[in-house]
């Protein structure tokens, strides 16, 4: 299947909304004691301050057709003067999302690498992202992709009984 990745433009907001919906319903079936069982999308106003300010990036996915059919965002963090971290930027991933219909087909592969590249292109050291465990394909993506854990954030619920 042929796609391009390209910067995100305004009009891309509503062409996301079938992605979002799906990536919440997945993390509602995993979690439904996290995630609420509506997509949450941007407002035309927080889509457009996304596009606007450097520090993010934001990249589409389109198929020969020009639907969009993935799309991944993310901002720079800069660490600066702290009291562990050396100095130094990363890209991170906040959102990647591929169609279910087109999964499987190397545009999530595409998109982190255009990630990459733009990581590259601004400075950082590293690209980061945060994964939950219950999304094993998710995990075995990321980590077909070089990712590996650096860190394990883990928690004690604490309205069930052990």
């Amino acid at each position: 299947m042929p796609f391009t990745i390209r910067p995100a433009l305004a009009t891309d907001r509503e062409q996301i909304r079938p992605l979002q919906k799906e990536i919440a319903e997945l993390h509602h079936a995993g979690r439904p004691d996290l995630f609420r069982t509506e997509a949450r999308y941007f407002t035309p106003e927080e889509f457009a301050q996304r596009l606007s300010e450097d520090k993010y990036v934001n990249l589409i996915a389109q198929d020969a057709s020009g639907q969009v059919i993935g799309y991944a965002f993310g901002w720079v963090l800069s660490y600066r003067n702290h009291s562990t971290y050396v100095d130094h930027d990363c890209l991170y991933v906040d959102d990647v999302c591929v169609l279910h219909a087109c999964q499987r087909q190397g545009v999530g592969q595409a998109l982190l690498e255009a990630c990459r590249a733009e990581a590259q292109k601004r400075g950082c050291t590293s690209l980061e992202l945060s994964v939950w465990c219950f999304n094993q394909e998710a995990v075995a993506f990321y980590q077909h992709c070089g990712y590996a854990a650096r860190t394990l954030r883990m928690e004690c619920p604490l309205n069930q009984t052990r």
